[in-house]
């Protein structure tokens, strides 16, 4: 009877393709609205009525009780008195039920015409969520999600699916407010979910195939090719892999900068992000955390007056795309031009450009600085789960090819080499940013990044209306505030802080119903609690008041050319 679970599972992963095939075509049988009623339909007798006999193999190592050591050909019945008995008998594989409800799908919201638009599987871009009951937080709690030790302790947990569905609201809550860090919450990957039953381990290097077979190298090679092509990297001139995240990247980038220069100095701004830092910790590197603008780039003539001072040793420079809190970029052609002005050459020095969100951002930007390979940068490190949006964090390292060979090891073991920081490394997250990449294309992202830069000056001016201190630097979609008094009010809309400022990373699902709320919810703190004042004299309020910023920090007057005469 173990047979009709593999013929429903085969059955069902035919119907959902047909579903999906049918949904691109509104006009067809099989709409937006009517493929998820598809899947909930049984399958079973069509096939059945189809054939009667069907050549089939278990994915147990065992053969069924009815099958002998040889395998063979096996007939289902025809009739339906075993199917009562077939969906109360234990499933011999790992394929998902048809029963098995999808908590993360919402079935009304599936099968949009646009290929963006359908990155939205739970409303993360639509309202806000209502909290929890208090029902609901109690299942949350450690007693509640505590794993037992023994079946007698089992006998008094609370049920999994209780928890489970007490968590999957909470996330929907969350989400539903995330307003401080830089995730876009707005995907759909539905059609990946079949995928998920795979152990997928890309480990070794991307480009040389272990003896390990179940991998996504050909999606993951897909995916640094076509980051190559965004950064104008030449043909054959480059190499990358998938990371775990952003700083991975980083981890790699600095560490390919210090095998090429041993002796080097790392500089970098002081509001670069921590990883750089952790990596000159880690690799036991000499470091320079150079003073930065009231905007967030790197002091320019700080930088160089260092640089100046140990022209005897390599320079290894980190270059935000992008800072954490600020969101600013460092001028790439102003820290080349200081290198060329102080006459230091190409073989001593050392370019990594850490473009975690906005790297992904600039390329699609008109008019925007270029950072790309065309220049003479040595790698890029980028995050794949903030702008394109991923269930799980991940990222993208570039570098030119002749870098690699330098931390390139042969593992036999593997028989691949090692050049990665991880030794296996999640194949999903490859898969997941190939997915993201072909169903956008690069008219989605461009139409993402517009809605972020302009859903961002949205929110700057909205804020500055209201009387409180807020910027907004050039090519960032990063809202920079006062710091809310009330840390409740911090703790609900998640936003980041770093001493008497937060901030507000506007991604493709922050919307203007969601900021009007935000604003009016400021507000209300701002009259109940007060404003926030500047904690020291230089303190990261002060700089956000800085003129440098242009304008006004609380509203922008220009005054009559005439009349300023």
């Amino acid at each position: 009877m173990a047979m009709r679970s593999i013929v429903r599972s085969a059955a069902s992963r035919a119907s959902r393709a047909a579903s999906r095939r049918s949904a691109a075509h509104p006009g067809g049988a099989g709409s937006a609205r009517s493929m998820h009623l598809h899947l909930q339909r049984p399958l079973l007798p069509n096939v059945a009525s189809a054939a009667t006999t069907v050549d089939v193999r278990f994915k147990s190592s065992l053969p069924a009780p009815d099958e002998d050591e040889a395998g063979g050909t096996l007939s289902l019945p025809s009739d339906e008195e075993s199917l009562a008995a077939h969906e109360a008998e234990p499933h011999l594989d790992n394929n998902t039920s048809n029963n098995v409800l999808d908590y993360t799908s919402d079935p009304l919201k599936a099968g949009t015409p646009s290929p963006w638009a359908v990155f939205d599987a739970w409303g993360a871009g639509e309202g806000i969520v209502d909290p929890l009951s208090a029902e609901e937080e109690d299942m949350l709690s450690p007693e509640k999600v505590r794993i037992p030790m023994d079946d007698g302790e089992k006998a008094g947990v609370a049920d999994e699916s209780d928890i489970l569905e007490s968590y999957d609201k909470l996330l929907k809550r969350k989400s539903s407010v995330h307003f401080g860090y830089p995730y876009n919450l707005m995907y759909n990957h539905e059609e990946l979910y079949e995928f998920m039953k795979y152990s997928i381990n890309n480990l070794g290097d991307p480009f040389i195939t272990s003896n390990y077979g179940v991998h996504s190298r050909q999606f993951e090679c897909a995916v640094i090719d076509f980051f190559a092509d965004l950064w104008k990297a030449e043909k054959d001139s480059y190499w990358g892999y998938v990371t775990t995240c952003g700083t991975e990247g980083n981890l790699h980038g600095i560490l390919l900068a210090r095998e090429c220069h041993p002796d080097g100095i790392l500089y970098s701004s002081r509001e670069t992000h921590y990883s750089i830092f952790k990596a000159a910790r880690y690799y036991r590197m000499d470091a320079k955390a150079i003073p930065t603008l009231p905007m967030g780039e790197i002091d320019y003539d700080a930088l160089a007056s260092e640089i100046a001072k140990n022209r005897d040793r390599p320079v290894i420079i980190n270059v935000n795309i992008g800072t954490t809190v600020k969101g600013a970029v460092d001028n790439l052609d102003r820290i080349l031009r200081i290198l060329k002005n102080l006459q230091i050459p190409r073989e001593r020095y050392h370019i990594h450009c850490d473009g975690a969100l906005f790297a992904m951002m600039m390329p699609f930007v008109d008019w925007a600085p270029e950072v790309s390979f065309r220049k003479p940068i040595d790698s890029i490190a980028v995050s794949g789960h903030k702008m394109l949006g991923c269930p799980m964090p991940c990222g993208i390292a570039l570098s030119r090819k002749e870098h690699v060979k330098k931390v390139e090891q042969r593992i036999d073991y593997l028989n691949s080499v090692d050049t990665t920081i991880m030794g296996s490394r999640n194949g999903q997250a490859a898969l997941y940013l190939w997915y993201s990449l072909r169903k956008k294309g690069i008219a989605g992202i461009k139409r993402d990044v517009a809605h972020c830069l302009e859903t961002a000056q949205y929110l700057r001016d909205k804020i500055t209306e209201a009387g409180l201190t807020c910027r907004l630097n050039d090519l960032s979609s990063t809202v920079v505030l006062e710091r809310p008094t009330d840390d409740a009010f911090i703790k609900r809309w998640q936003l980041a802080c770093e001493e008497d400022i937060a901030h507000v990373v506007v991604m493709p699902n922050v919307t203007k119903l969601k900021i009007d709320k935000f604003v009016e919810e400021l507000v209300e703190c701002k009259d109940k609690f007060g404003r926030m004042k500047p904690v020291r004299e230089d303190s990261p309020l002060r700089k956000l008041q800085s003129s440098s910023w242009g304008g006004s920090y609380v509203a922008p007057t220009v005054g009559d050319f005439k009349e300023d005469r």
